[in-house]
């Protein structure tokens, strides 16, 4: 369900959560985004930073500056003048990936839960693009929902978290894909690698050079299946910081 209005949670003495609602569906995203957009533009004086989600945003302030409830009247006055989003700047963005053996070790698990070979599961993922809903968790991670496969790809989550999840990681939890940008925990069902960085702190390439996260929201993604040899070749390219991201710059509608 969308609210009628939005809802202002505290969360701490420097954040305020906004709720748009409790779905997470596309319809959510874009009056995030709306209202995300509309927020930096109002340049409201103390306000930080926002980080934009699903359903939600997190907003950052500074209550020496202004305070909660000034800050919060201010939001309500500007969430009640947004005109609704149907349309949006959308990236295209194709990621290779190797699917299966080592690093892809729950891809059988994945095809038995969606009754389903490991190749359909394979092409299910490829063919199909995948939305940029949020990104967090870890820095530059996000969680991508499948746009229109001809069939939804859902299986659940490791009952105990791993302690170890490889950078790259291609993983599937619920209905969502996440991708892993860096060595940590994991409870996603693991389906492969992908050999390109998604998250560069050095900012090695030129992709990088306004933000260390590749992906943001609204962004979206296809998968590309490749072999040991061609993944190899990519990950040499890497590493000498010649690889060149395929990335197209759209619009996107609902």
């Amino acid at each position: 369900m969308i609210y009628e209005s939005p809802r202002f949670l505290y969360s701490g003495d420097q954040y305020l959560t906004i709720e748009i609602g409790d779905e997470m569906t596309l319809n959510a995203n874009f009056r995030v985004i709306g209202l995300d957009k509309a927020i930096n533009e109002a340049a409201i004086r103390g306000v930080i930073e926002t980080l934009p989600g699903w359903r939600s945003m997190l907003l950052s302030y500074d209550q020496l500056v202004i305070g909660t409830e000034e800050l919060i009247s201010e939001l309500k006055n500007i969430a009640g003048r947004i005109p609704e989003v149907t349309e949006v700047a959308s990236r295209l963005i194709e990621l290779p990936v190797h699917y299966g053996g080592k690093w892809g070790k729950d891809l059988g698990f994945v095809a038995q839960e969606n009754n389903v070979s490991a190749e359909d599961v394979i092409t299910i993922h490829t063919e199909t693009v995948h939305w940029v809903g949020m990104v967090g968790f870890t820095p530059g991670s996000p969680q991508l929902m499948q746009l229109n496969p001809r069939q939804l790809l859902i299986v659940p989550k490791y009952v105990s978290p791993r302690l170890y999840t490889p950078k790259g990681t291609i993983g599937l939890g619920g209905s969502l894909t996440a991708i892993y940008p860096v060595p940590s925990p994991g409870g996603y069902q693991m389906i492969g690698l992908t050999p390109v960085p998604i998250y560069d702190r050095f900012q090695s390439f030129d992709i990088f050079e306004e933000s260390p996260a590749l992906l943001r929201i609204g962004d979206r993604v296809k998968f590309t299946r490749v072999g040991d040899e061609e993944f190899d070749q990519i990950r040499q390219q890497v590493w000498e910081c010649s690889y060149k991201f395929s990335i197209k710059s759209e619009t996107f509608s609902l």
